[in-house]
């Protein structure tokens, strides 16, 4: 099913673990208007790369939110946030680029110089900008790219 020009439901729905561990990833009813609105700020991001964009990990229902590690409270669960990589560069260089573009976001993640996180809010959108970085073997949070 798409979701926009450049966005399906597969895509958001998509998990190697979910499969390997046979956990149903089907979006509920009420959080589609989540991830359709997700989708629709998602063109934004990839016009604002001038490229494509692969979402590495979009919608977790709760069980396969635990399953990853995620906190009970992640976007994700509520369909309003992906991770992704895009061959437009690094994942800072891809925060940078939103960044300046203006893109309108709740939090941009730059995670462990892997990939990018990014949420939406459909009401108050933050601006929240982290870098996750290893600390003591635990992930930790700094304000700002690093």
């Amino acid at each position: 099913m798409n979701l926009t020009e450049h966005f399906t439901l597969d895509e958001f729905t998509r998990s190697t673990t979910a499969d390997r561990l046979k956990i149903d990833n089907s979006v509920p009813t009420d959080l589609m208007p989540n991830v359709q609105l997700t989708a629709i700020k998602l063109e934004f991001v990839r016009q604002a790369l001038g490229k494509p964009i692969n979402i590495t990990s979009g919608y977790r229902c709760p069980a396969l939110n635990a399953r990853v590690g995620g906190v009970s409270t992640s976007a994700h669960t509520k369909g309003l946030a992906v991770d992704f990589n895009s061959s437009y560069g690094t994942p800072k260089e891809i925060c940078q680029r939103l960044i300046d573009a203006g893109v309108q976001f709740d939090k941009l993640i730059q995670e462990h110089n892997q990939w990018v996180h990014i949420g939406f809010n459909p009401n108050n959108n933050r601006q929240i900008v982290l870098t996750a970085v290893k600390q003591g073997g635990k992930t930790i949070y700094k304000n700002g790219l690093l």
